[in-house]
């Protein structure tokens, strides 16, 4: 069976976000379960013998033989035998109990890949599934959807006319890429307001944008990606040829990517033979990445940005800068992914991506399971850390109730800047007093309970809110550009 090797150091499945909206991709794992019942039933007092050989596959074949051939509920197709080895290649890595080393059938890997690729064709948002709608998370700068008008907080309930209600969100996912230049249009629930918004398909470059604040240039990398590194570059030479020599790296939410995206970025920042991580296989032997052909940009400062998203590849990145480059780190604790993985891919598109080494920093150090302690550590409002949350159907809220999902609320009031007296879950008279201005803010029926339409907007709003006013709301972007001119 021919292979080809893929070498990553994986995207981790967050388990956190600063902004916990923020988009959370689940891999789906199948249990194979055995289960003894009684019943009616024959026995015989020979047992039937399906294979007689000493390999250790001899159960194997013999239970999957049975299921295909014999097994009341089974299939003698080829698609059942098929899924049956599959589901026992996926119980088998996931027995194992290393979240990074998992089994992906084609289409999950993919999706994988996919997720990894710098550009694509499509409008340029960032969105979550919250209530059967595609919601918001961000607009990426300068796309597509940007210049369209859509704005982080809104609810696409419907794609071409097809809606969300009636096919899924799934269907209208599936619908918004497209060729370049052509339009797509997408109908926009805002507040209480429905509209919808003609956007014409385009480029999205994904993974990297950069600004500058009082002089100093900001650079965002959201993962290392395919063309992460040649966008990194080129963001770069942008921000010297304007004579800035401050900068501050921000890999919040950063779940990693490829090593050789890896590599390639550090030659921006290190000289030749300074080392990027030392990997360490199970036999115990030390591999040194080194940096080769180094294109250094001179920066004066550097403050990177982190937080318990930041993961992998980021982690990498951020304990090379520190050792190498006299970077400051401001934020919180990252991940602590402290092992890379390799995926090899099989001759039916299936692959296999496993834990084969663990790093350490050129300086010996191991973050795994600990993550890396910034130098400053800011933590933004209790808000932005919540996930999406609405009632069930029908349910509510009122006075003198109390409830998660009510302190959820109270720190989003308190975030959007209404007056709340508390944040534990009881719904008090101020609380009241608050949900209904909000209400009454932004257009909805004003009833002092918490109810779908109310969650629904108060998820809305403190995305729009967080996104259009962050010179406000972000405290450790502040804390960076305090540090980076010092």
């Amino acid at each position: 069976m021919s292979e080809n090797e893929v070498y990553t150091v994986a995207q981790h499945q967050k388990k956190k976000s600063r902004r916990g909206f923020f988009i959370t991709l689940l891999a789906l794992v199948t249990l194979i379960s055995f289960v003894l019942g009684v019943g009616i039933g024959r026995a015989t007092s020979d047992p039937e013998i399906i294979y007689r050989n000493d390999s250790s596959l001899a159960n194997f074949d013999a239970v999957l033989k049975i299921l295909t051939t014999k097994f009341y509920y089974g299939e003698g197709t080829e698609e059942y035998k098929n899924k049956l080895i599959e589901d026992a290649i996926k119980g088998m890595v996931n027995a194992q109990g290393d979240i990074h080393t998992e089994y992906m059938t084609p289409e999950e890997l993919e999706g994988f890949n996919g997720s990894l690729q710098s550009t694509f064709v499509g409008i340029g948002i960032r969105y979550n599934e919250l209530d059967g709608k595609i919601f918001v998370i961000e607009t990426l700068y300068s796309s597509p959807a940007e210049k369209a008008g859509i704005l982080p907080g809104d609810y696409i309930i419907a794609v071409d006319g097809v809606k969300a209600e009636e096919e899924g969100v799934d269907v209208l996912v599936s619908m918004i890429p497209g060729e370049i230049g052509s339009t797509v249009t997408v109908t926009v629930q805002r507040g209480s307001d429905t509209f919808d918004v003609p956007v014409s398909r385009g480029l999205i470059e994904s993974t990297v944008y950069s600004t500058t604040k009082e002089g100093v240039g900001v650079v965002t990398v959201t993962s290392f990606g395919t063309g992460t590194a040649d966008e990194l570059k080129n963001h770069l030479e942008r921000i010297k040829s304007a004579g800035i020599n401050d900068l501050i790296i921000d890999l919040r939410d950063n779940g990693g990517g490829y090593a050789a995206t890896l590599d390639q970025m550090c030659t921006y920042f290190m000289d030749n033979g300074q080392i990027v991580m030392i990997e360490e296989d199970r036999d115990g032997k030390e591999i040194i990445d080194k940096v080769e052909k180094s294109k250094k940009f001179d920066f004066r400062n550097i403050v990177i940005l982190i937080d318990e998203g930041s993961a992998s590849c980021s982690e990498v990145f951020t304990m090379a800068l520190k050792e190498n480059c006299n970077a400051k780190t401001v934020g919180t604790t990252t991940y602590g992914k402290g092992v890379a993985q390799l995926t090899k891919t099989f001759s039916d598109g299936s692959a296999l991506k496993y834990t084969d080494v663990i790093w350490k920093s050129g300086k010996g150090v191991y973050i795994g399971g600990k993550g890396i302690e910034p130098d400053y550590e800011v933590r933004l409002h209790e808000a932005l850390y919540l996930p999406q949350f609405t009632p069930e159907e029908g349910e509510e809220y009122a006075y003198d109730s109390v409830s998660y999902m009510v302190s959820n609320a109270q720190y989003i009031l308190d975030f959007l800047g209404y007056d709340v007296d508390r944040t534990d879950g009881y719904f008090s008279e101020a609380t009241a007093k608050a949900v209904a201005k909000y209400q009454q803010d932004h257009g909805f029926e004003v009833t002092s309970t918490l109810n779908e339409q109310t969650c629904l907007g108060l998820n809305s709003s403190v995305i729009y809110d967080w996104n259009m006013k962050r010179d406000v709301y972000d405290t450790q972007m502040q804390k960076a550009l305090e540090i980076v001119k010092q």
